[in-house]
């Protein structure tokens, strides 16, 4: 604020002293009103000019270096100067930490999609990618329920209930089962965890067609051994 107004301050005096200048050489050579208007002129001027290499320099201040400013357009642009900086720090960190979300995902064995309110892919990571045969140039943007069409999964995604995985067997080249797992974060922002267990389910597959078979098996042996048993039972 001190430094505001002392540029204000500054600028007056400026425009003072060109005007008081130029009011005294008017004075001289006869007309004092022709003096001010030709100061104030002078004034305008180099202003226009200030202004001038102010704006080609925000222009292309990736390459050219600030103007050499003095008083109140000094003080703009400083600020700019800092501001700049301030977001190209900001930038800096940003990407980093981008850079090792992606290094720290990519590492992951689940799949993540990261998803904004209308189910649209935000991004995702290369497990994902595998797992749902994504590509970053044709599905980034596009809702996740137009690219996994199964009923259960869509009914799952507009549901509210997304405490438990969801189990969906996706008929791609080959036959997998994906649990998914929705999870809320920030600002109606969604995180989609993916993860194969098609091994596991087809284990489950097994067990459950082994105890069947099983059943089926030894319920006719048993079915005879309950009639002798029986039959011994009868009193002669």
């Amino acid at each position: 604020m001190h430094s505001g107004t002392s540029a204000f301050v500054y600028v007056a005096v400026r425009l003072g002293v060109t005007l008081g200048a130029g009011a005294t050489l008017g004075w001289l050579a006869g007309s004092v009103w022709l003096g001010v208007s030709g100061a104030f002129g002078i004034y305008l001027a180099w202003n226009l000019w200030q202004l001038r290499a102010l704006h080609f320099w925000l222009e292309h201040r990736s390459v050219a270096d600030p103007p050499d400013a003095m008083g109140l357009w000094g003080d703009v642009v400083a600020q700019v100067v800092r501001l700049h900086r301030r977001k190209r720090f900001h930038k800096e960190r940003l990407t980093r930490l981008f850079r090792e979300l992606r290094r720290s995902t990519a590492a992951m064995p689940d799949g993540v999609v990261m998803l904004d309110p209308e189910g649209e892919i935000v991004w995702f990571n290369r497990k994902a990618g595998e797992l749902l045969d994504l590509s970053r140039r044709a599905d980034l943007g596009l809702r996740i329920d137009n690219l996994v069409r199964h009923p259960d999964f869509v009914r799952y995604l507009r549901g509210g209930q997304h405490s438990l995985p969801l189990i969906v067997r996706l008929d791609t080249p080959t036959e997998r089962y994906i649990a998914f797992q929705l999870i809320s974060y920030g600002e109606d922002q969604r995180l989609l965890m993916l993860r194969e267990v098609t091994r596991e389910v087809r284990l489950e597959q097994m067990r459950k067609d082994f105890v069947a078979n099983a059943s089926h098996e030894l319920r006719s042996p048993l079915t005879v051994v309950a009639g002798y048993l029986e039959n011994f039972s009868v009193d002669p």
